[in-house]
């Protein structure tokens, strides 16, 4: 073999590397309805934990709710949107923290509103 053949050979080797079949692959996405769903079902699982007033436990359903809402995604305004209504999230995540029960369960009713009404903006 020659040089130029081997040469010719790894520049396509690497070449067939770099243009994989994973590398075009896309992640495959849940349905915005089926996530908003999820949220929705967090945030009430979050609401029907507050009268145990176990803030440990509240804090945690309140991030997963949190983390599965951060995952939504749609178009500008319906990002704006979603955003807002992570800002209820976390202050009724700064309310459990702060023993405020009354107001975390006020904030996540408003969350669960904002997160309800999001499905209008797709």
């Amino acid at each position: 073999m020659s040089l130029k053949k081997v040469f010719i050979t790894f520049i396509m080797f690497f070449t067939m590397l770099g243009l994989s079949g994973s590398t075009f692959a896309k992640e495959a996405k849940k349905d915005v309805h089926v996530q908003l769903k999820e949220v929705d079902a967090n945030i009430q699982a979050a609401l029907d934990a507050i009268p145990s007033a176990n803030a440990d436990n509240l804090s945690a359903l309140i991030k997963v709710a949190n983390e599965s809402a951060s995952e939504l995604s749609a178009n500008y305004k319906f990002e704006f949107e979603r955003s807002k209504a992570q800002g209820y999230l976390k202050k009724a995540r700064d309310a459990v923290k702060s023993a405020n029960f009354a107001g975390a369960e006020q904030e996540l009713k408003t969350a669960k509103e904002s997160f309800a009404n999001l499905p209008k903006y797709l």
